[in-house]
């Protein structure tokens, strides 16, 4: 059983990789931001504080339904821009399952990263509850766009420790920062040969 993990900044092309990879192995993608999603239209949120709490549930979600797959011998993809603490559990699970684990680590120059997360937030390419800070309106409502400062993107990503992620195992390095240079094919190769698929 296997688990590819892929981490890195917003903004690095992440689910778009994700999904290639999960549809090249047929295994699940188990994504923080589509479970924040529904968190966001089931729940809402009317403070920046309880947006927050959205966040810490998905993550908490996306590591307990990681553990229960892995239990279950199921092969999978697993993305998030993990935290410190979150990588601790997801080492935990990782080594309770004894599964093969190859990361995928998406990083390359941050400037541009941050130019990307406002850019497609403008352009209203994201789920909107992910560009609303302070309360959640349904869709034809998204009209409150909030553009981040540089300052506040290393605050709430760099400096937290999402650009250092380490899991044990084999890591992959993608240069994120032009995504169309991405060479995907040669990613795959590379992940079939760590994981002997």
């Amino acid at each position: 059983m296997n688990i590819i993990i892929i981490a890195g900044l917003p903004a690095s092309g992440k689910t778009t990789i994700a999904k290639k990879i999960g549809n090249t192995f047929g295994y699940p993608i188990l994504e923080k931001d589509a479970i924040k999603e529904e968190l966001f239209d089931v729940i809402g949120f009317s403070s920046y504080e309880e947006k927050r709490k959205h966040d810490e549930a998905a993550t908490a979600v996306l590591l307990r339904c990681t553990e229960a797959l892995l239990q279950a011998k199921t092969s999978l993809i697993c993305v998030n821009n993990f935290r410190p603490e979150a990588q601790v559990r997801l080492q935990s699970i990782i080594d309770k399952a004894q599964c093969n684990t190859v990361t995928v680590f998406f990083g390359g120059n941050a400037d541009i990263f941050f130019e990307r997360y406002n850019e497609r937030d403008r352009k209203q390419l994201r789920h909107p509850g992910h560009v609303l800070q302070d309360r959640y309106f349904s869709h034809e409502h998204h009209d409150a766009i909030y553009e981040m400062t540089r300052r506040e993107f290393a605050e709430k990503f760099e400096i937290l420790g999402m650009a250092d992620f380490t899991i044990r195992g084999p890591r992959l390095e993608v240069d994120a920062t032009y995504p169309e240079k991405i060479d995907v094919g040669k990613l795959l190769s590379e992940i079939k040969q760590i994981l002997s698929i």
